[in-house]
C-alpha cells in the first residue's frame, strides 16, 4: 500500500491532475486555473489552512484571517491577475469565542481591503479544530496572464523582495528573540498583488509562480513546468540583514533559511534577455536579477568559484 507519506504533496497533487480534464484555459497544475470570460480570464484558486499546521500559537485571531486571505490573494498574484473577491469557508469548534470570530473575519476583510478587493461571504461549518479554506478570484487580460509554463533556456531568473524574513520569524520565536518587522512578515503575508500586475502589463515575464513552499522548491516546480532548470548566483539572492542577525542568534545558516525557507510569498519569475529593463524600471527595486535558465533537470547554485546542486529542501505536507 502506497501512503501519502511516501509521496508527499506535490507527486500526489501531480497525479490528480493527470486524471482531470477541462475546457479552461489553463487548468490544474498552476497557481490558480484560469477560464475565458468576457474577453479577459476569470482566476480562481483555493488554499486551506488548519490550526495545527499553519497557525503559531502566538498570532492573533486578527491574523488567522490576514493570513488565510493573504495565501489565497498570493496565488491570483502570480498570475498577474486583479483580484475580485474572496469566499472564505470556516471550520469552527463549538466552544470557541464568538469574539474570536469576528476578529478573525475582520482580519480577512482588512487584508483585502488592503489589496483592492472584498470579501464576499463564504461558509460555516462546526469542526473539531479551525480550518479556513479560501476561494479568490482575479481578473487578467488575455495578453497578460502568468503562468508557471514558458521558461526557456536564456531567460533571466528574478524575484520580488527578499527571501527568508518568514523562517527567521519563526526562529525569533522559537528563540525568543525581538524582531517585530520578521514575526510580522511571517504572521501577515504580503500578497504581491501590485508587483504581479505590473509584471503582467509588461509583456516581457515568460513564467511566474510565488515562493510560498520556499525557494528552492519553487524552483523545482517552475522549471519543472517548463522542462528547464536554473542557475541561481548565491550573491543575488536577496537577504534582509534581519535574516542574518536572527540566523547567527540561532546558529543557522542565513542561505540555507533563503533557499529552503517557506511562507514569503513572492513572486519567483522568468523574464526575456531584453526584457530585464523594462521589468526592472515597473517594479524598480522590488525586482532582483538572481539568475538564469538553463537546459537540464538539476537545478544549480553558484557560491563564488563553487557549483553545487540546488536540492528543492523545505517543508511538504504528509512528509515528516
Amino acid at each position: 500500500m502506497v501512503r501519502l507519506r511516501d509521496v508527499g504533496e506535490k507527486r500526489m497533487v501531480r497525479s490528480i491532475a493527470s486524471m482531470l480534464s477541462t475546457s479552461a484555459y489553463l487548468g490544474p497544475g498552476d497557481d490558480a486555473a484560469a477560464i475565458e470570460f468576457g474577453g479577459r480570464y476569470l482566476v480562481v484558486s483555493t488554499d486551506m489552512l488548519w490550526e495545527t499546521t499553519h497557525f503559531h500559537p502566538r498570532m492573533s485571531w486578527r491574523q488567522k484571517g490576514w493570513m488565510a486571505a493573504a495565501v489565497n490573494l498570493s496565488d491570483i498574484a502570480a498570475m498577474g491577475a486583479q483580484p475580485l473577491g474572496l469566499l472564505l469557508a470556516m471550520g469552527l469548534p463549538a466552544d470557541l469565542n464568538e469574539k474570536d470570530v469576528r476578529e478573525m473575519v475582520q482580519g480577512a476583510a482588512d487584508c483585502c481591503d488592503n489589496f483592492g478587493t472584498d470579501y464576499l461571504g463564504g461558509d460555516t461549518k462546526e469542526c473539531s479544530e479551525l480550518v479556513l479554506t479560501g476561494t479568490s478570484l482575479g481578473s487578467a487580460p488575455k495578453n497578460g496572464l502568468l503562468a508557471r509554463k514558458g521558461s526557456r533556456p536564456g531567460d533571466v531568473l528574478m524575484m520580488t523582495g527578499t527571501a527568508g524574513m518568514a523562517s527567521a520569524g519563526l526562529l525569533a520565536l522559537e528563540h525568543d528573540v525581538a524582531s517585530d518587522r520578521a514575526i510580522k512578515d511571517l504572521f501577515e503575508p504580503q500578497p504581491r498583488i501590485k508587483e504581479g500586475t505590473l509584471l503582467s502589463s509588461t509583456g516581457q515575464v515568460t513564467s511566474c509562480m510565488d515562493t510560498s513552499d520556499g525557494l528552492s522548491m519553487s524552483l523545482r516546480e517552475l522549471g519543472e513546468a517548463s522542462g528547464v532548470s536554473f542557475e541561481v548566483d548565491g550573491s543575488s539572492v536577496p537577504i534582509d540583514p534581519e535574516v542574518v542577525r536572527l540566523a547567527k542568534i540561532a546558529e543557522k545558516d542565513h542561505m540555507e533559511l533563503a533557499l529552503q525557507g517557506g511562507g514569503d510569498y513572492q513572486l519567483l519569475f522568468t523574464v526575456r534577455p531584453e526584457g530585464v529593463e523594462v521589468v526592472t524600471n515597473a517594479l524598480g527595486n522590488e525586482a532582483k536579477v538572481i539568475g538564469r535558465c538553463i537546459e537540464g533537470t538539476r537545478n544549480v547554485l553558484v557560491m563564488g568559484k563553487d557549483r553545487m546542486e540546488l536540492e528543492p529542501k523545505g517543508y511538504e505536507h504528509f512528509r515528516r
